[in-house]
């Protein structure tokens, strides 16, 4: 059996710098417990041109052909599959992520793909392939956790499946021989310097932003310390990495948990220099210290809107002062300050606007890092433009086609703006706080920089143009 893994394109504005987990994970999977020939085209890693896409897919043989990213790339998933199934009619293609999670009757509906994993893919997949592997045409009905067109195309849609109670148990480290390490990623930083590597060390959520899309449950599901101590091991020892930008919203979630990773971190790799998200009302003086001590170097914040009332209505679960005392904190310890805001949240208006501005200004920040609200699939903005008829219930397809960065404008959420208008606050804000902002000598942020990086400071002065571009957009990472 032949299997073709594609990692369609994404974020074509920026290099390719976060490695495909979900995709290389189950590749990881399958290899482990099925013969068969694995081929891999990580299309987003080497930024093809559709005909040499193409002609890549019709060098390597495909029974089935496995699909994924998040809800930006439907566009290319649909692309990709249309494009196997005109080379290869016979293979059956699949996919997951929330690409076709958030949106599985649309996806089934508007492509040439055959089944949506709706769940974990670990606890699916091999079952879903073995009987794929006996016969093409098997009865679908029992595997958990898929969606999928039947013989006479009609989308069923199975019961649900468990999540995964145990990571380090049923999922795997990704297929990291099968991508690009070296060449690609290890070349364009995610959010640190010299060779550094994302990686998600947990799945789940219990907070309930209307904004995110979440998927794999409310309760946070972690791998082990040892676990990722073995990660870390592993990929010192392959590719002499320097650096982790962990991506798991709740990296930081519980206190004794994290207390231990900074002490095993401290205690077999003191070299490793790492990153994660934080969250105003999780962080305190005891995380941040301890974090800082272990060799953090930065820790993200969504912060979203300056407004109390905007907070409650997004279900931030966090207040402007908890916001105010992780700034000051991370400025006592020497910590970057990159936080995200949210522009055009239903009730957004004139004054909270103003109090998002009166809020940078006075902790002296910026709005490098300003999105606009997008109701992605799933999330609870998603059902208010629905139910609005912003969005139209019956053109959801179309819609889902235009989503891209959170940057671009695709939607108007607000009842206070025009589209011109909002348009016009979002580039008005960012310059505004950016007049606002007193930054720090230059002495003095590269005294701080090389205190954070140490022996790896040295890169800075080697990073390109683009990789200071997506350091300034993308979190602010020099903001002190």
């Amino acid at each position: 059996m032949n299997i073709l893994v594609v990692n369609p394109p994404i974020r074509l504005h920026d290099s390719p710098r976060h490695i495909p987990h979900g995709l290389a994970i189950i590749a990881n999977i399958i290899r482990k417990n099925i013969s068969c020939k694995i081929n891999f085209i990580d299309w987003n890693a080497y930024r093809y041109s559709e005909k040499k896409f193409q002609s890549i897919v019709q060098s390597l043989p495909c029974d089935i052909a496995l699909l994924g990213g998040i809800i930006t790339t439907y566009k290319y998933i649909i692309q990709i599959s249309d494009t196997i199934k005109q080379i290869y009619p016979n293979s059956t293609v699949i996919a997951g992520g929330s690409a076709a999670m958030s949106v599985p009757e649309t996806l089934l509906k508007n492509s040439n793909v055959d089944i949506i994993c709706m769940s974990e893919g670990e606890l699916i997949i091999v079952d879903l392939i073995r009987l794929l592997k006996e016969d093409k045409f098997s009865d679908l009905s029992s595997v958990n956790g898929i969606a999928y067109k039947n013989s006479e195309n009609i989308i069923i849609m199975n019961k649900p499946k468990a999540l995964i109670d145990n990571l380090d148990l049923y999922s795997e480290l990704p297929a990291y021989d099968l991508l690009p390490i070296n060449d690609v990623y290890l070349k364009n930083p995610t959010v640190g310097i010299g060779k550094d590597i994302d990686f998600i060390s947990g799945r789940g959520c219990p907070f309930h932003c209307s904004f995110c899309y979440q998927p794999w449950g409310r309760k946070n599901r972690r791998h082990s310390n040892e676990y990722i101590m073995d990660a870390i091991s592993y990929l010192k020892k392959l590719y002499s990495i320097d650096f982790i930008a962990f991506q798991d919203d709740l990296f930081i979630m519980n206190k004794k948990t994290f207390f231990e990773f900074c002490q095993l971190r401290n205690r077999y790799f003191p070299e490793i220099l790492w990153s994660c998200p934080g969250r105003a009302n999780i962080c305190d003086e005891e995380i941040i210290r301890a974090a800082r001590e272990s060799g953090c170097t930065l820790i993200s914040y969504g912060f979203e809107s300056g407004s109390p009332r905007i907070l409650k209505k997004m279900k931030k679960a966090i207040t402007i002062d908890q916001m105010e005392n992780i700034v000051a904190l991370s400025r006592k310890y020497n910590l970057p300050i990159p936080v995200s805001f949210i522009l055009g949240h239903p009730g957004e208006d004139e004054e909270s606007c103003n109090e998002t501005l009166t809020f940078c200004k006075n902790n002296n920040l910026t709005l490098d890092s300003l999105m606009f609200a997008t109701p992605y699939p799933g999330t609870e903005l998603f059902e208010f433009a629905i139910e609005t008829k912003r969005i139209n219930k019956d053109r959801i397809h179309d819609f889902v086609l235009k989503l891209a960065d959170a940057r671009d404008f695709v939607i108007n959420l607000t009842d206070y703006f025009s589209d011109q208008e909002l348009k016009m606050k979002y580039a008005e804000m960012i310059e505004t706080a950016k007049k606002n902002y007193v930054p720090i000598p230059e002495h003095e942020l590269t005294k701080k920089m090389d205190a954070l990086y140490g022996k790896l400071s040295i890169h800075l002065r080697q990073l390109s143009d683009s990789d200071n571009k997506h350091r300034q957009k993308h979190g602010a990472m020099s903001l002190f």
